[in-house]
Protein backbone atom coordinates (compact mmCIF):
# COMPACT_ATOMS: atom_id res chain seq x y z
CA UNK A 1 0.00 0.00 0.00
CA UNK A 2 2.59 2.23 0.78
CA UNK A 3 4.51 1.24 -2.88
CA UNK A 4 1.42 2.96 -4.31
CA UNK A 5 0.31 6.36 -2.31
CA UNK A 6 4.48 6.52 -2.85
CA UNK A 7 3.25 5.99 -6.74
CA UNK A 8 0.62 8.18 -6.51
CA UNK A 9 2.74 11.02 -4.57
CA UNK A 10 5.12 11.21 -7.33
CA UNK A 11 2.25 10.61 -10.19
CA UNK A 12 1.10 13.88 -8.39
CA UNK A 13 4.97 15.89 -8.66
CA UNK A 14 4.97 15.20 -12.19
CA UNK A 15 1.62 16.23 -13.16
CA UNK A 16 1.73 19.60 -11.43
CA UNK A 17 4.82 20.04 -13.27
CA UNK A 18 3.11 19.90 -16.41
CA UNK A 19 3.33 16.19 -17.06
CA UNK A 20 0.31 15.52 -19.08
CA UNK A 21 1.45 11.65 -18.72
CA UNK A 22 1.39 11.25 -15.50
CA UNK A 23 -1.59 13.31 -15.58
CA UNK A 24 -3.44 10.31 -18.05
CA UNK A 25 -2.06 7.68 -15.50
CA UNK A 26 -3.79 9.37 -12.52
CA UNK A 27 -7.15 9.93 -14.40
CA UNK A 28 -6.97 6.19 -15.49
CA UNK A 29 -6.91 5.22 -11.56
CA UNK A 30 -10.83 7.49 -10.89
CA UNK A 31 -11.96 7.86 -15.00
CA UNK A 32 -14.47 4.42 -14.78
CA UNK A 33 -16.03 5.19 -11.26
CA UNK A 34 -16.15 8.79 -12.06
CA UNK A 35 -18.37 8.10 -14.97
CA UNK A 36 -20.41 5.75 -13.07
CA UNK A 37 -20.79 9.01 -10.19
CA UNK A 38 -21.98 11.13 -13.28
CA UNK A 39 -24.09 8.52 -14.97
CA UNK A 40 -26.06 7.89 -12.03
CA UNK A 41 -26.25 11.36 -11.24
CA UNK A 42 -27.01 13.14 -14.34
CA UNK A 43 -29.25 9.63 -15.31
CA UNK A 44 -27.91 9.69 -18.95
CA UNK A 45 -25.08 9.11 -20.98
CA UNK A 46 -24.67 12.65 -23.02
CA UNK A 47 -24.99 14.80 -19.63
CA UNK A 48 -22.31 11.98 -17.93
CA UNK A 49 -19.96 12.65 -20.49
CA UNK A 50 -20.00 16.15 -20.33
CA UNK A 51 -19.96 16.09 -16.57
CA UNK A 52 -16.77 13.56 -16.96
CA UNK A 53 -15.34 15.90 -19.05
CA UNK A 54 -15.81 18.73 -16.61
CA UNK A 55 -14.08 16.96 -13.93
CA UNK A 56 -11.30 15.75 -16.15
CA UNK A 57 -10.96 19.32 -17.06
CA UNK A 58 -11.34 20.59 -13.13
CA UNK A 59 -8.95 17.72 -12.27
CA UNK A 60 -5.84 19.09 -14.15
CA UNK A 61 -6.52 22.61 -13.69
CA UNK A 62 -6.99 22.12 -9.65
CA UNK A 63 -4.03 19.94 -9.34
CA UNK A 64 -2.58 22.65 -7.06
CA UNK A 65 -5.30 22.18 -4.60
CA UNK A 66 -4.96 18.48 -4.13
CA UNK A 67 -3.99 18.16 -0.52
CA UNK A 68 -3.12 14.32 -0.80
CA UNK A 69 -5.05 14.00 2.32
CA UNK A 70 -7.45 11.41 0.57
CA UNK A 71 -6.61 8.68 -2.63
CA UNK A 72 -6.16 11.41 -6.00
CA UNK A 73 -9.39 8.78 -7.19
CA UNK A 74 -11.84 9.89 -4.06
CA UNK A 75 -10.62 13.83 -4.75
CA UNK A 76 -11.86 12.78 -8.28
CA UNK A 77 -15.25 11.45 -7.41
CA UNK A 78 -15.77 14.59 -5.23
CA UNK A 79 -15.18 16.77 -8.16
CA UNK A 80 -17.38 14.20 -10.35
CA UNK A 81 -20.67 14.80 -7.99
CA UNK A 82 -20.37 18.97 -8.26
CA UNK A 83 -19.81 18.25 -11.83
CA UNK A 84 -22.86 16.16 -12.57
CA UNK A 85 -24.66 18.37 -10.11
CA UNK A 86 -23.63 21.34 -12.56
CA UNK A 87 -24.57 19.68 -15.55
CA UNK A 88 -28.04 18.57 -14.05
CA UNK A 89 -28.87 22.54 -13.09
CA UNK A 90 -28.27 23.42 -16.68
CA UNK A 91 -30.11 21.04 -18.59
CA UNK A 92 -33.67 21.62 -19.23
CA UNK A 93 -35.87 19.23 -17.52
CA UNK A 94 -36.73 16.14 -19.96
CA UNK A 95 -38.05 13.72 -16.97
CA UNK A 96 -36.95 10.10 -16.73
CA UNK A 97 -35.20 8.62 -19.67
CA UNK A 98 -36.70 5.25 -18.42
CA UNK A 99 -40.50 6.18 -17.99
CA UNK A 100 -40.92 6.07 -21.81
CA UNK A 101 -38.99 2.87 -21.97
CA UNK A 102 -40.51 -0.76 -22.10
CA UNK A 103 -43.42 -0.84 -20.40
CA UNK A 104 -45.34 -2.02 -24.06
CA UNK A 105 -43.02 -4.80 -24.54
CA UNK A 106 -43.07 -7.62 -22.66
CA UNK A 107 -39.26 -8.82 -21.46
CA UNK A 108 -38.17 -12.38 -22.77
CA UNK A 109 -34.87 -12.20 -23.59
CA UNK A 110 -31.84 -12.36 -20.73
CA UNK A 111 -30.37 -8.74 -22.35
CA UNK A 112 -33.77 -7.36 -21.87
CA UNK A 113 -34.11 -8.87 -18.51
CA UNK A 114 -30.91 -6.89 -17.49
CA UNK A 115 -31.97 -3.77 -19.13
CA UNK A 116 -35.41 -4.38 -17.19
CA UNK A 117 -33.31 -4.75 -13.79
CA UNK A 118 -31.07 -2.05 -14.78
CA UNK A 119 -34.45 0.27 -15.05
CA UNK A 120 -35.75 -0.69 -12.23
CA UNK A 121 -32.57 -0.08 -9.95
CA UNK A 122 -32.68 3.27 -11.68
CA UNK A 123 -36.33 4.30 -10.72
CA UNK A 124 -35.45 2.76 -7.49
CA UNK A 125 -32.41 4.76 -6.82
CA UNK A 126 -34.37 7.92 -7.91
CA UNK A 127 -36.61 7.80 -4.71
CA UNK A 128 -33.85 7.92 -2.28
CA UNK A 129 -32.58 11.04 -0.93
CA UNK A 130 -30.12 13.34 -3.01
CA UNK A 131 -27.26 13.09 -0.23
CA UNK A 132 -27.85 9.24 0.71
CA UNK A 133 -28.50 8.99 -3.03
CA UNK A 134 -25.08 9.87 -3.48
CA UNK A 135 -23.05 8.46 -0.77
CA UNK A 136 -24.10 5.26 -1.78
CA UNK A 137 -23.16 5.54 -5.02
CA UNK A 138 -19.63 7.04 -4.05
CA UNK A 139 -19.39 4.11 -1.55
CA UNK A 140 -20.44 1.40 -4.09
CA UNK A 141 -17.67 3.43 -6.45
CA UNK A 142 -15.05 1.83 -3.95
CA UNK A 143 -14.49 4.80 -1.47
CA UNK A 144 -14.69 4.32 2.04
CA UNK A 145 -17.06 5.74 4.55
CA UNK A 146 -13.98 7.96 5.57
CA UNK A 147 -13.63 8.94 1.41
CA UNK A 148 -17.01 9.74 1.26
CA UNK A 149 -17.36 11.79 4.27
CA UNK A 150 -14.79 13.71 3.05
CA UNK A 151 -16.19 14.04 -0.47
CA UNK A 152 -19.42 15.04 0.65
CA UNK A 153 -18.26 16.84 3.83
CA UNK A 154 -19.90 15.05 6.40
CA UNK A 155 -19.09 13.23 9.49
CA UNK A 156 -18.37 9.75 9.05
CA UNK A 157 -21.77 8.99 11.34
CA UNK A 158 -23.48 10.64 9.05
CA UNK A 159 -22.54 8.98 5.86
CA UNK A 160 -23.17 5.24 7.45
CA UNK A 161 -26.09 6.29 7.93
CA UNK A 162 -27.61 8.04 4.75
CA UNK A 163 -25.63 4.22 3.17
CA UNK A 164 -27.92 2.29 5.43
CA UNK A 165 -31.00 3.99 4.50
CA UNK A 166 -29.95 4.44 1.24
CA UNK A 167 -29.73 0.26 1.19
CA UNK A 168 -32.76 -0.22 3.31
CA UNK A 169 -34.97 2.28 0.90
CA UNK A 170 -32.98 0.00 -2.37
CA UNK A 171 -34.03 -3.52 -0.66
CA UNK A 172 -38.02 -1.95 -0.15
CA UNK A 173 -38.48 -0.45 -3.60
CA UNK A 174 -36.67 -3.36 -5.65
CA UNK A 175 -39.24 -5.70 -3.39
CA UNK A 176 -36.25 -7.70 -1.25
CA UNK A 177 -37.11 -6.68 2.11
Amino acid sequence: MSSAVDDESLLVVAARAGDESAFAELWSTAQRQAFGVCYHLTENRADALDALQDTQLAAWKGLASFEGKAPFRAWVLAIARNAARAVVRRRAPMGMIFDEVGEESAVTEPFEDTVAELADLRRALATVPDSHREALLLWAGGLTYEQVGAALEVPINTVKVWIHRARQRLQAELGGG
